[in-house]
C-alpha cells in the first residue's frame, strides 16, 4: 500500500507545531510558493542575462589548465568556435563587471591569455595583408622601387634582384652610410616582392570565419581592457606588435575597404587603444631609463645597443601612429562612429611631446575648423538642457572636435597656425555662433501687488521736461522785460541779435505744440519762436511760411489758421510789435512785422546758456568750453570769489570751482527718466536737494513691471557650464591669449632687430675704421690681407643683409596674419558683448580674454 507524504517542509512544520494536524496538505499555498519560485528564477536569469554560451563557474578557474583556454590554444577550429562565445559572455556579464569583474574575469589568472587571445587577430592581420597588397597589385599601384621593377609585374623579380645587387656590390673596403641606405631599401623592397609574390587567392580561405573569430577575440580584450589589471596585462609587445602592423596597412585600404566591410574589430581595436593608453610606456624619459637599466643589466654592448634601437624603434612607431595615421583617418573617414573613437586617440596622443606629424597638422586643423559648420540631429541634440541630467547625454561629433580644438589652441604652435589661417575671419564667425548653440531664451516678470510697497512718483527735477518748463519761465520773464523797453511802451528799445531762419525746437516743445489747439498753439509757438527786436522787421509772407512749415505735420490735431488770423494774433503774442507797410528805399511797399525776430539759438543750444545771476549775455556759448569761459571771464574774474554759488537757483556754499563744473551740460545730453519714485512720506522738495547720497533705495511705482529676458545654455548639477557653448569659450580664450602674446612678442623683435642691426653696422665701421687708424700710425696692413678683410666684410654684410631681409618679410608676414586675425576679433566684439550680457550660464567668465579688441 502506498502512502503520500506531504513535503518535507510540511512535515517539518508540522512536527514542530502545537496546532493540529491538517487532514490534507495546503495545495494552495504550494502552488503560491511555486509560484513566487519561478517568478524569483526569472528575476534572476533576467538580472543575469541568461544565454546558451553562459560558462559555468568551473570553467573560468584560474591556472593553466583552464579549459576555455587550452580550447584557444589547440587551434582547433571546432573548439575555438566553442570557446570563444562563452570567454565574450563571461567578459561582458553586467554581474561581473559592476561587482567583481577584477576577480573573476582577470587575464593574469590564465597562463598566457593575451598570447591566446591575440593569435586569431594575427592571422586575420596576416589575411589583410595579403589582401592590401593583392588590391594594390590590381589596381596597378604598387610601390616598386627602381626602374627596372617598374615595366611588368610578371617579369623574373629574382633576376632584376640580382641585377640590382651586382650593380649595387660595392668595395669591401668602401662601406660606408650611403651603402647602408641602399642595402636597407634593397631589403624592404625585396620584401615587398616576396609578400606580393605570396598573395593567396581569396577562394582558398574562410574569411568570414576567420574575421568573426579575429572579432570575437578583440571583442573579449576590448571587455577586459576596462578594469586596470587587465589593460596592464594587454601592454604587452604581442599585443603592441599587432597594433603596430595593423596601422601600417595602407590608409587607402582602411579607409575604402575595411571600414566599409568589417567596421566593428576596428572599433574593438580603437577602444581597446583608448583604455590601455594610460599603461603605454611611449615617453622619451622611460625609454631612457629602460636604456640604462639594460646597458647596466646586460652582458654585452651589443646586446645593450639592439635593446636600446628596439625601444626607440617602438617609441618612434607610436608616434606615427598617433601623430600621422589616426589623424589621416580622421580626415579621410565619414564613419560617425569612427569619428567619435578617433578623436579622443588624437587628444591623447597630444599628450606625447612632438607627437602631430608637421605633414598632417595643418590639414587636420583645417579638417577640424571646416566641421565647425556641422551640426548633430535633433535627436542627438538632446543636450540642450539646462538641469543636471545634460551632463549624461550623448556627445556628438561636434563637442569631440572641439575639445580636440581646445587641446590644439593650449599649444601656441598650432593656436599660431589657426589665427594664420587665410579664412580665419569665417571660422571664428562660426565658433561665435556656436556660443549659442543650445541655448533657451527665458523671461522672468515680477509685478508689484503690494501697495505698501509702491512709491509715490515725482516729476524727475533733472528730466527734459522740467528743464524746458524753467527754459518757458525765464523767457516770460525776458519778454517782459523786452516789452517794457520798446518804444511803443516809452522805452529805449531793445537791441537783440536774431536769426534768419527759424530756430529747431526739441521734440518735448514740438509734441506738446501739435496737441494743442488754436488760437492758443499760434501764441504759444511764436512765444518760442521770436523775440523782441526793435531794428527787426519780418515779412509777412515770411512770418506765414514758417507757421505753414512747422504745423504741416500729421501729428497735429487742428487745421492751419489763415495768414490774416495767424498775423492777428501777433499783436496778442507781442503787444509790442505791429504788422505795417513798409516802403524800402527804391519806393517799394512790402507787407511786414515789425519789432519781433525768430531766435538765434536753437533749444539745443540753449542748454549751454548762462544761468549766473544777473548775466547780461546768457546766450553766447555754444558748448561747455566756451560757457565755462564766459565765466571765468565775466564772473570769475575779480580777485575774490563769492562764497555763494550763483548758479540759477543753487545756494551752495562754499562755492569751488569743482563745485561749478557739476552745474555744466555735457556735450552730448544723457536722457533721463521723466518721473521718479520715491517712498510716500518723502517730500518732494527733497527731490531738489544737493546732497542725495543719505536717501533710502527707491521703490517701484504700481505701474512698472520687471520683465528680464536671458539666455542659458547647458550646466551641470554644480551650475557650471557644459557643452558646445562652454567649449567654445575655451577655444576663444585660447586663441584670444595666444594673439595677445604674438602681437606684443613680435612689436619686440622689431625693436630689438632695429637695435641690433645699428650695433652690427657700428661695429663693422669701428673694425675698418681702426684697421685704417693702424696704417696710418705706422703699422701697416698688408694689401692681400686688407683685401681679404674687405671681402670677407662685404660678404658678411650681404648675408646679414640677406638674413635680415628674409627675416624682415616673414615677420611682416607673421605680422599681417595676425594684424588680421585681429580685425577678426574686433569683428565680432559686438555679437561677443551681446552673449556675455544676455548668458547668464556663466560664459563671461571665460570669454573675458575675448573682448576688449580695437
Amino acid at each position: 500500500m502506498s502512502r503520500i507524504l506531504p513535503p518535507q517542509g510540511t512535515l517539518s512544520s508540522l512536527a514542530s507545531s502545537s496546532r493540529p494536524i491538517a487532514p490534507l496538505p495546503n495545495y494552495q499555498q504550494q502552488q503560491q510558493q511555486q509560484q513566487q519560485h519561478q517568478n524569483q528564477q526569472a528575476q534572476h536569469n533576467q538580472q543575469t542575462k541568461w544565454t546558451p554560451y553562459r560558462p559555468e563557474t568551473w570553467e573560468l578557474h584560474p591556472g593553466p589548465k583552464n579549459r576555455l583556454f587550452l580550447a584557444l590554444k589547440s587551434s582547433i577550429e571546432e573548439e575555438v568556435d566553442w570557446a570563444l562565445p562563452r570567454l565574450v559572455v563571461a567578459s561582458f556579464d553586467d554581474s561581473q563587471t559592476q561587482n567583481t569583474s577584477s576577480e573573476k574575469f582577470r587575464l593574469e589568472t590564465w597562463v598566457d591569455s593575451v598570447s591566446a587571445l591575440i593569435e586569431w587577430p594575427i592571422k586575420w592581420l596576416d589575411q589583410l595583408e595579403l589582401e592590401s597588397t593583392s588590391v594594390l597589385l590590381r589596381e596597378r599601384r604598387y610601390p616598386f622601387e627602381g626602374s627596372d621593377l617598374d615595366s611588368d609585374l610578371g617579369a623574373d623579380l629574382d633576376s632584376v634582384g640580382e641585377k640590382r645587387k651586382r650593380q649595387a656590390q660595392p668595395q669591401q673596403h668602401e662601406v660606408d652610410s650611403k651603402t647602408k641606405a641602399k642595402t636597407k631599401t634593397k631589403t624592404k623592397t625585396k620584401a615587398q616582392i616576396d609578400l606580393a609574390k605570396s598573395v593567396i587567392p581569396e577562394w582558398t580561405i574562410d574569411k568570414r570565419k576567420l574575421e568573426e573569430r579575429a572579432t570575437n577575440s578583440l571583442l573579449i580584450l576590448r571587455n577586459s581592457s576596462f578594469t586596470t589589471s587587465n589593460s596592464k596585462i594587454i601592454c604587452r609587445t604581442i599585443f603592441l606588435d599587432f597594433l603596430l602592423r595593423f596601422f601600417n596597412l595602407p590608409i587607402d585600404f582602411l579607409i575604402n575597404h575595411l571600414m566599409l566591410n568589417s567596421p566593428e574589430p576596428i572599433h574593438h581595436i580603437l577602444i581597446i587603444i583608448q583604455s590601455i593608453f594610460p599603461y603605454l610606456r611611449i615617453s622619451p624619459h622611460h625609454f631612457s631609463t629602460s636604456m640604462s637599466t639594460s646597458i647596466s643589466n646586460s652582458n654585452s654592448n651589443s646586446r645593450a645597443n639592439g635593446q636600446a634601437q628596439a625601444h626607440a624603434h617602438a617609441h618612434d612607431e607610436i608616434k606615427t601612429v598617433f601623430g600621422d595615421i589616426l589623424p589621416r583617418l580622421l580626415i579621410q573617414t565619414k564613419d560617425q562612429s569612427m569619428i567619435n573613437n578617433l578623436i579622443p586617440l588624437i587628444i591623447m596622443g597630444l599628450t606625447i611631446p612632438n607627437c602631430l606629424s608637421q605633414s598632417i597638422e595643418s590639414e587636420l586643423i583645417e579638417h577640424l575648423l571646416r566641421s565647425l559648420v556641422l551640426r548633430p540631429s535633433s535627436s542627438s541634440s538632446s543636450s540642450t538642457t539646462t538641469t543636471s541630467s545634460s551632463s549624461s547625454n550623448t556627445i556628438t561629433s561636434l563637442d569631440l572636435s572641439l575639445d580636440l580644438l581646445i587641446s590644439l589652441t593650449q599649444n601656441p604652435i598650432y593656436a599660431r597656425q589657426i589665427l594664420s589661417n587665410k579664412d580665419f575671419v569665417f571660422h571664428l564667425k562660426n565658433l561665435v555662433m556656436l556660443l549659442e548653440y543650445g541655448s533657451k531664451s527665458i523671461g522672468l516678470s515680477w509685478d508689484n501687488p503690494d501697495p505698501q510697497s509702491t512709491g509715490k512718483v515725482y516729476r524727475n527735477p533733472a528730466s527734459n521736461f522740467i528743464r524746458l518748463e524753467s527754459v518757458a519761465k525765464r523767457r516770460i520773464q525776458e519778454r517782459e522785460i523786452a516789452q517794457r523797453q520798446m518804444e511803443i511802451f516809452g522805452g529805449q528799445g531793445v537791441k537783440v541779435d536774431v536769426g534768419e531762419k527759424p530756430p529747431v525746437l526739441s521734440q518735448i516743445t514740438r509734441e506738446r505744440l501739435y496737441n494743442m489747439r488754436e488760437p492758443n498753439r499760434s501764441i504759444s509757438w511764436m512765444h518760442e519762436a521770436f523775440v523782441y527786436s526793435s531794428t527787426s522787421q519780418l515779412l509777412q509772407v515770411t512770418f506765414w511760411h514758417a507757421y505753414r512749415d512747422f504745423f504741416q505735420n500729421p501729428s497735429t490735431i487742428e487745421p492751419l489758421l489763415s495768414a490774416a488770423e495767424v498775423i492777428k494774433n501777433v499783436t496778442i503774442a507781442f503787444p509790442g510789435a505791429m504788422a505795417k507797410v513798409w516802403t524800402d528805399e527804391m519806393g517799394g511797399q512790402k507787407f511786414v512785422i515789425a519789432g519781433i525776430g525768430f531766435r538765434k539759438t536753437s533749444d539745443d543750444q540753449e542748454r549751454f546758456s548762462c544761468l549766473w545771476k544777473d548775466c547780461n549775455s546768457r546766450h553766447g556759448s555754444i558748448n561747455s568750453s566756451s560757457l565755462l569761459s564766459h565765466l571765468q571771464s565775466h564772473h570769475l574774474s575779480s580777485t575774490t570769489q563769492p562764497l555763494q554759488c550763483q548758479w540759477a537757483t543753487c545756494t551752495h556754499t562754499p562755492f569751488t570751482l569743482s563745485h561749478l563744473l557739476t552745474h555744466l551740460p555735457l556735450v552730448q545730453a544723457v536722457p533721463v527718466l521723466e518721473v521718479v519714485t520715491v517712498y510716500p512720506t518723502t517730500p518732494e522738495y527733497a527731490l531738489s536737494q544737493s546732497i542725495i547720497t543719505n536717501r533710502s533705495v527707491p521703490p517701484l511705482a504700481k505701474p512698472f513691471k520687471l520683465h528680464c529676458v536671458a539666455q542659458t545654455t547647458p550646466i551641470d548639477s554644480k551650475r557650471h557650464p557644459v557643452g558646445v557653448a562652454f567649449l567654445t569659450s575655451l577655444i576663444l580664450r585660447n586663441l584670444s591669449r595666444t594673439l595677445r602674446t604674438e602681437l606684443s612678442l613680435l612689436n619686440v623683435d622689431n625693436d630689438d632687430g632695429e637695435n641690433g642691426n645699428d650695433n652690427t653696422e657700428g661695429k663693422n665701421k669701428r673694425d675698418k675704421k681702426k684697421n685704417l687708424l693702424e696704417e696710418r700710425f705706422g703699422l701697416p696692413i698688408p694689401d692681400n690681407v686688407l683685401k681679404e678683410e674687405e671681402e670677407e666684410e662685404e660678404a658678411n654684410n650681404n648675408a646679414n643683409a640677406a638674413g635680415r631681409r628674409e627675416k624682415e618679410l616673414n615677420e611682416q608676414l607673421a605680422k599681417k596674419e595676425m594684424e588680421r586675425a585681429k580685425f577678426a576679433f574686433i569683428s565680432v566684439q559686438d555679437r561677443l558683448e551681446e552673449v556675455t550680457e544676455k548668458n547668464m550660464s556663466g560664459l563671461a567668465t571665460y570669454l573675458g580674454d575675448s573682448l576688449g579688441w580695437f
